[in-house]
Parts: structure tokens; sequence; C-alpha cells
């Protein structure tokens, strides 16, 4: 059992100490500060009440990763609820299991991704939120949905004067139910694995043991946050240090990847072998199978040289400014992986 509590310690204790570091941007778009994070989180947890979301309960999260989406996240468990996260390229079909399965009573998705959902398949949910402003999509009660749009409209009033010393999210034990995360699944529909808040915790220790971050320190943000992996190390470790995270908003083809990375040189890359066998095939093995740089790599000494040099270049690519990269998911490719070696 990890003695840190997940939501006291590495949620709001990095919101209190960092209040005015940047937290999270958008990629060439808006940029939240914890402090922004902070009201936002209280804001929705406003929403919450009236829709009469309980402890325990679930909210269903859909969309590519982006700062609304980890604010929602955020807002969720932090309130004592259940998130559940779904991967934004699921089939309609696979989205209305998910959310009728889990007994998603709220439900969050991006817009393009509610123009294909059916809400009257989903019977369980009281409200849709958009995560491009936080507006209901759809509802089941009139009366909550006016109460909504009256906290919206006064939301700067509301919350704009938050300070930090104000912040004070419930004691909500690592025994409970933080998350049910659905895999894309072999056979059949997808399965939900449920997670207590005691594994977040334990994510976070071990990242705040072993990879020396600091407050400040930038990353980008392209694994899918609707996966644990990414979820852990890009998103909710970074942030309970105090980091600057910044979201791939699209598809993170390895083009834009290394673009994010030259322009805001993450500290930490994480990665997975398929963008690694990429950037090898489409920008390296190229110039290695030049018959010239064959026959230099067939000299001794010479090899070492034309590696170190290849070593800049790959570290140029991928900001310069890292201290680490991890490469997680799946094993290299052999061929890959050798290299790398060299």
């Amino acid at each position: 059992m990890i003695t840190q509590n997940f939501i006291k310690e590495y949620v709001e204790k990095s919101l209190k100490e960092n209040w005015n570091r940047p937290a999270l941007s958008d990629y060439l778009g808006s940029t939240y500060t914890y402090s922004d994070i902070a009201k936002k989180i209280v804001f929705l947890q406003e929403l919450y009440k009236v829709w009469g979301l309980a402890p325990g309960d679930k909210v269903a999260l859909i969309g590519r990763n982006s700062s609304n989406w980890a604010i929602a996240y955020l807002s969720v468990v932090s309130y004592g609820a259940v998130i559940v996260p779904i991967l934004p390229d699921f089939a309609p079909a696979d989205i209305h299991h998910i959310v009728n399965h889990s007994d998603s009573v709220l439900m969050f998705s991006s817009d393009n991704i509610w123009e294909n959902i059916d809400d009257s398949s989903m019977n369980n949910v009281r409200a849709f939120f958009s995560l491009t402003d936080f507006r209901v999509l759809a509802h089941q009660d009139q009366h909550a949905a006016k109460k909504t749009e009256e906290i919206k409209s006064a939301e700067k009033e509301m919350f704009s004067s938050l300070l930090s010393t104000e912040l004070n999210f419930p004691e909500i034990s690592n025994d409970n139910l933080g998350v049910i995360s659905y895999t894309s699944g072999t056979t059949g529909f997808s399965k939900g694995v449920m997670l207590p808040l005691n594994s977040l915790a334990a994510n976070m220790l071990f990242g705040h043991t072993n990879i020396p971050l600091k407050p400040g320190d930038k990353i980008v943000s392209f694994l899918p946050l609707a996966h644990a992996y990414g979820c852990a190390f890009e998103f909710l470790w970074p942030f309970s240090v105090g980091c600057h995270i910044n979201f791939l908003t699209k598809t993170p083809a390895p083009k834009l990847i290394l673009q994010a990375f030259e322009h805001i040189k993450p500290r930490l890359v994480l990665t997975v072998p398929l963008i690694i066998e990429k950037i090898y095939k489409k920008q390296i093995l190229p110039t290695l199978n030049k018959r010239p740089m064959k026959m230099l790599l067939s000299v001794p000494l010479l090899d070492k040289k034309i590696f170190q040099q290849v070593n800049k270049k790959l570290t140029d690519v991928f900001g310069g400014n890292f201290i680490e990269i991890i490469i997680g998911g799946a094993p290299l490719n052999a061929e890959v992986e050798e290299f790398l070696k060299k």
C-alpha cells in the first residue's frame, strides 16, 4: 500500500505549490497555469453537484489529448468519482457499449466524436458535456441544464478569485476505485480494467523515485491519454512534479511529433517502438544504405565516429534537451534496437 495519498499529495499539493507556473498547453494553442486548472476543476465540480454526481459514480471521457481532457480527468477523480477514459478511435458501437457497461452517468466528448454518437442508446447518462468548452450537448434534466448555464455564465465571477490556500479536495482513500480502463481487446467488446487510486499513486512514486524531473520542465504528450502508460507518465506524473505538459491535439504523425520536439525541447521523451522504427526507416536507414556510407561503416574506428554523428543528429531531432528517452509498450524491432545500441 502506497502511503502517499494520490489526490492530496500528487494533485492538490502540486496545484498549490506550482500555482503560477504553466501547467497544460494545447500545442500551438492555449496555455493554462496550475491556478487556471484549479479554478476549472472547482467549476466542474460545482456542475457535478448540480447533476447529482456522487462519489463512486462513473464519468466517461472520450477525445484526443488536450488540456480540457486532462482537466476533466482531474476534476472527476479529485471529486471522488471514477473516470472511464475511452480511446478516441473506437467505433460508435464500442463507445455506446463501454458507457453502458461502465454504468457512466455523465460523459465528456470531443465535438467531432459527438457527431457520431447516439445519446439515446445510453439511457443512464444524465448529461453529455463538450470537451471544447464544457457546454451541455444533451441532457435528461431541464432544471439541471438551466442551473448549469447559470453557473457557466457566472464562472469568472465565482471562481477567478480562488486562492491556493482555499483549495481543499476531500480525503479520498487510495483504496477507492479511480479509473476503469477499457482495452482495445482482440475479440468481442472491450474489457474494463478496474484501477484503484493506489495504482496511480504507485506510478507517481516510481516516477519521483527514478526519473529526475523538476518543476517547469517541459513534456510533449502524444501517447493516447486513454492508455494507462501515456496517462501516467506523460500527464499525471509530470503534473504532480509541476511540469509544463504540451498536448498534441491531432493524430500524432511522426512529422508532427518531431516538429513539436524541436519546438518545445522536452526534458523527457516517452515513446513507443512504432514511432522510433518509423524515424529509423524514413530518416536514418536511407542514408546508411548508400554505398559510400556502407564503405565508411566497414572501417574500424571510423564507424564509431559516424555513429557519434548520428547520435548527435538523433539527439537534435528529439529536441536536444532531454534527460532520458523511454520506449515502452512493446519490444523494439531487433535491427533498430541493435542500431540504437551502436
